[in-house]
């Protein structure tokens, strides 16, 4: 016999990754893809609505385990960052809602004793009052009462918000162009 020849002995029109007869499929897990599937598509036409009912919430129970046993990434030093910056965020956020709370607390009136006055008095201080405000509604131009430093910390609080509101974006950004590279 000369060697120096290699022989096939294949079968003609066989197509790759085509099983066909015996000894295949062996196992369950030797079928192809195809066959696989062939086979879910006509044990699902045999099932009842239950029985499917009941396949179908065994398979998401097993997707949600699978999510939530899956061991968990490490966060990345981008993911960290954006941590830091929406909760630098939340907290100027808070900062400024106190802010105003106090300012709106600060503006309260307080009550008189009106018991040692007459109707008559009551009544010409409520028309003076009332001319008053019109007058000045009218007129008046609008200044408000808020001392320089809380100006000065509202300033700083509004431009703290929007540079954390730009830096969260641009963290946010950059988080969806990783996750879009894998």
């Amino acid at each position: 016999m000369d060697y120096k020849e290699l022989y096939h002995h294949g079968i003609l029109g066989m197509k790759w990754g085509k099983r066909n007869g015996p000894p295949y499929p062996l196992h369950e897990s030797d079928k192809s893809a195809a066959e696989k599937k062939q086979q879910r598509k006509s044990d699902m036409d045999n099932m009842s609505d239950d029985e499917l009912k009941k396949r179908v919430q065994r398979l998401n129970l097993e997707k949600s385990y699978k999510n939530l046993s899956k061991p968990q990434d490490k966060p990345s030093k981008l993911d960290k960052t954006k941590k830091i910056v929406d909760s630098s965020s939340n907290l100027i956020n808070q900062a400024k809602r106190i802010n105003q709370e106090s300012i709106n607390k600060s503006t309260k009136r307080e009550t008189l004793d009106l018991s040692k006055m007459t109707d008559k008095e009551l009544q010409d201080r409520i028309n003076r009052y009332n001319l008053e405000r019109r007058y000045n509604d009218i007129f008046a131009k609008e200044t408000t009462n808020v001392s320089r430093g809380r100006e000065y910390l509202s300033d700083i609080l509004d431009i703290g918000g929007s540079a954390l509101a730009v830096g969260s974006s641009a963290l946010a950004i950059a988080l969806a162009i990783k996750e879009l590279k894998h």
